[in-house]
């Protein structure tokens, strides 16, 4: 059942009937004690039937000599993305596009008008544009912190070629999937997401350009913002510094190894690899 206080919460922070929403949530933190389904429940009532209800439900890649660690990709396989996108997946009105490794689940009118074609041949952050070009809204809820920023900022690395400075991507993200007469395939990415653990750099330019709305939403803080100011945002910070959203941490290999235009800090990551070591040995 939908959650009356959970929805007026949720129209304080900015959600509307009608709205275009790409959601991600951390369910632990809400501090729900219904199903499972509540906050899904209750976001459609706060959308209502003309608004469309959007989540990552990515799965799983992995080094492309041990590609059978993996099911190959189907509609029914779980993401891992947690339990906010596989409770999407399994509402009976959910459709989901058929990219191998980034697929994402949607509810709604404009559902097959986000997912159409996302598939192996694809940019894998497709979806985005269209969001964008929807006036979408996005939320994260739960995760503020944790998995900060927006999905929006990939798609702008994407559109200034900015994957193309990770290193050997088809070694480091190989799938299988199972086309359209059940065959399997193999799928290699080369248009990967970069590092997002400081996409939380991001947050300054949003509320200085006034479009982050934040807000309690249950036990824990939400955020919400339009997709195509915040997409305008990040391409131009990633236009001005290609690195911007790049992490400080030495021990980051996506960020220190694994992009070609940062082999400069292999020393330090490989000195940061050795005192972690000599920490564990020590403690």
């Amino acid at each position: 059942m939908p959650n009356p206080e959970l929805k007026a919460q949720l129209l304080r922070l900015g959600v509307q009937p009608g709205d275009t929403v790409l959601a991600r949530a951390a369910l632990q933190r809400l501090g729900l004690r219904g199903s499972r389904d509540e906050f899904l429940q209750t976001l459609l009532e706060s959308i209502g039937p003309e608004g469309t209800l959007v989540s990552l439900a990515f799965t799983p890649s992995d080094l492309l000599w041990r590609l059978d660690r993996h099911p190959p990709f189907s509609p029914e396989i779980r993401s891992y993305a947690g339990a906010f996108p596989n409770s999407m997946l399994a509402h009976p009105q959910a459709q989901r596009s058929q990219h191998p490794q980034a697929s994402f689940v949607a509810i709604g009118p404009a559902a097959h008008e986000i997912l159409a074609d996302h598939g192996p041949n694809a940019p894998a952050y497709l979806p985005m544009q269209r969001l964008v070009d929807l006036k979408a809204k996005m939320l994260v809820v739960g995760c503020v912190d944790t998995s900060p920023g927006f999905t929006t900022a990939h798609w702008a690395e994407y559109q200034l070629g900015l994957h193309r400075r990770v290193m050997f991507p088809s070694w480091m993200a190989a799938s299988r999937y199972r086309d359209a007469n059940g065959e399997v395939k193999t799928f290699l990415r080369r248009d990967p997401g970069l590092c997002s653990r400081s996409f939380w750099k991001y947050y300054g330019p949003y509320v200085k350009a006034g479009v982050l709305s934040t807000g309690a939403v249950g036990l824990t803080h939400g955020v919400l913002a339009p997709a195509a100011e915040c997409h305008a945002i990040e391409y131009g910070l990633l236009s001005q510094d290609p690195a911007f959203s790049v992490c400080d941490d030495y021990a980051c290999a996506a960020c220190n190894v694994l992009r070609w235009d940062r082999l400069h800090r292999l020393p330090g990551f490989l000195a940061s690899r050795v005192l972690q070591r000599f920490r564990r040995l020590w403690t």
